[in-house]
């Protein structure tokens, strides 16, 4: 009998750091400057100090995100409390406050402290004004609390984590009734896991039934849908994008 093969929703903790260990390797490959001496550095922040540098925001498919949910036109113009989980080293974040009157940003990602290292990105000197509060808990261990933020942000994030299910759950938790979600995810059926293998920085593969699942009945969608694999950003992986903006019920 031919064996189905299961999609993965949670890893061991044993896992789930080497893939951490993975995706700041990655990252830092991105951004050689961090690890540069500290003479460097210390010209970087002089030219800092004279105003002769800008932010360079960098992009992890940020601008392809804020496309497909139609640069987030859906959301209020002004909110108290926001907060990015697993936001990377360039963030959704900084493509969604443009425009808007936010009181509290919160960027979240057990990897901040590294990526507060990229001097020149636009979290580190967004946190460096002061303009950005960061958080380095795991999604799981969310300190937040329940029913306390107007947005939360989660795009390409469930890939990374240890449990996808217990991080659908924190995200929902801590939207405030009437508050916003946002996801996006890439999505893997049983036989893109059989093609493409074992895979060291993504060990959760997730699908959108299972999405529908744990979101649907906790918010009222206002953009829900499914991307074909034509119109993915990887179609030899993945079946198909997941993208849902909803407000809690």
């Amino acid at each position: 009998m031919e064996r189905k093969t299961q999609l993965c929703l949670a890893v061991s903790e044993e896992r789930w750091r080497k893939a951490q260990e993975w995706e700041a390797a990655f990252w830092r490959s991105q951004n050689p400057a961090a690890a540069q001496t500290l003479v460097a550095r210390a010209k970087r922040l002089a030219k800092r100090l004279l105003g002769r540098t800008n932010a360079s925001p960098g992009d992890d498919w940020n601008q392809w995100w804020a496309e497909r949910f139609e640069n987030y036109r859906a959301l209020p113009q002004r909110m108290e409390n926001v907060v990015e989980l697993g936001c990377g080293p360039y963030t959704n974040m900084r493509l969604i406050l443009p425009g808007r009157a936010v009181r509290r940003v919160v960027c979240s990602d057990p990897l901040v402290k590294e990526y507060l290292k990229f001097e020149e990105r636009w979290l580190a000197q967004a946190w460096r004004r002061g303009a950005v509060e960061v958080d380095d808990h795991a999604i799981e261990d969310c300190p937040f609390e329940s029913n306390s933020f107007d947005l939360v942000v989660m795009i390409n994030v469930l890939d990374h984590v240890r449990d996808a299910l217990n991080c659908l759950r924190q995200a929902a938790r801590i939207a405030r009734p009437g508050g916003f979600l946002v996801v996006g995810q890439d999505l893997s059926n049983a036989e893109d896991v059989a093609r493409t293998g074992e895979d060291i920085g993504h060990p959760i593969r997730i699908d959108d039934a299972t999405m529908d699942t744990e979101l649907l009945p906790k918010f009222e969608a206002v953009q829900r849908g499914v991307l074909s694999r034509e119109e993915g950003r990887n179609p030899a992986a993945h079946y198909g994008t997941y993208l849902f903006l909803g407000a809690k019920r």
